[in-house]
């Protein structure tokens, strides 16, 4: 037990201690279990040939107070597998960050965070790179997002091969979320769209979502602002997919197979696409209103 409901509860935000980072060659990490870590609890850095199974990493808070910045695992480095786990938090299941080629996220379950998530990428105009990233056969209850790219305005650098696959989602507000224009809200206003440089994305999958989209008003323990950081503006709540692009920097972006995806309320489903940004059939009619499947 790190007893991190303690630092929840005074939201204690600074000094915070990090909790396990592993560099690893030729490894397995299993059967570990990390009850109330107070933040950013399992990651791998330059590790290689790495598999991690049958942990379990529990942060839910018993009060009010948000277990903030609660990262499940940390994924960096080359040819890592991570099976069977079981991940209650308060922000992503697992994040794949810069130089990671060869990821697999399978089997596992999450719960209460922010989502299978790549990046962020390209902060501070950074080059990035990221490939052979394949999430599977995961159960999303109660997170934030599901699916989840985010790089900033201004980064370099290249996300390739991407997949998101049979994925099962319970009160997901935001399933699918891809964003080139990620921002800090303390740093100021969201940048404009009219960067020279992003980090380009080629050959994103999303294949076989099912669930349920949480379409009713929605306010997350981690929202501290006004508006929310997750706010997303136009939207209508109802959104399955929203692909946040700049033009001239995707290839081969395509959701499939998503139309098992129903909110709560039985209401119809939406998407949010720009169709001046991407130069494929995306796997729906890309426009800001109704889900029209075309794959």
């Amino acid at each position: 037990d790190s007893h991190g409901q303690q630092w929840w509860d005074a939201v204690q935000q600074t000094n915070r201690p990090h909790g396990i980072r592993f560099s690893v060659t030729n490894g397995v990490i299993r059967d570990m279990k990390l009850w109330q870590p107070i933040a950013w609890n399992f990651a791998l850095s330059g590790s290689k040939n790495v598999r991690v199974h049958g942990n379990r990493i529990h942060a839910v808070s018993t009060t009010k107070a948000f277990p903030f910045n609660t990262d499940g695992f940390g994924a960096g480095g080359t040819n890592l597998l991570y099976e069977n786990n079981h991940i209650a938090n308060g922000d992503d299941c697992i994040t794949v960050g810069n130089g990671s080629n060869g990821v697999h996220f399978r089997n596992n379950y999450c719960e209460g965070g922010h989502g299978m998530s790549i990046g962020s990428l390209g902060s501070g105009g950074s080059v990035a790179s990221v490939q052979n990233v394949l999430f599977e056969n995961v159960v999303m209850k109660n997170h934030l997002y599901g699916a989840r790219f985010k790089s900033w305005t201004g980064g370099n650098g290249v996300a390739r091969n991407i997949t998101w696959r049979n994925i099962v989602l319970e009160n997901v507000p935001f399933p699918i979320f891809v964003t080139q224009n990620y921002w800090d809200q303390n740093l100021g206003p969201k940048p404009s769209t009219g960067a020279v440089n992003n980090t380009h994305i080629e050959d994103m999958l999303f294949d076989n979502f099912s669930g349920s989209q949480l379409d009713t008003p929605y306010v997350e323990g981690s929202c501290v602002s006004d508006p929310c950081w997750y706010a997303v503006a136009n939207a209508t709540g109802k959104e399955i997919a929203i692909f946040d692009l700049y033009p001239n920097t995707t290839s081969n972006i395509l959701a499939r197979h998503i139309s098992g995806i129903k909110p709560v309320n039985g209401a119809q489903p939406a998407v949010m696409c720009d169709p001046a940004t991407v130069d494929n059939d995306v796997g729906f009619v890309c426009q800001d209103g109704a889900f029209v499947p075309t794959k």
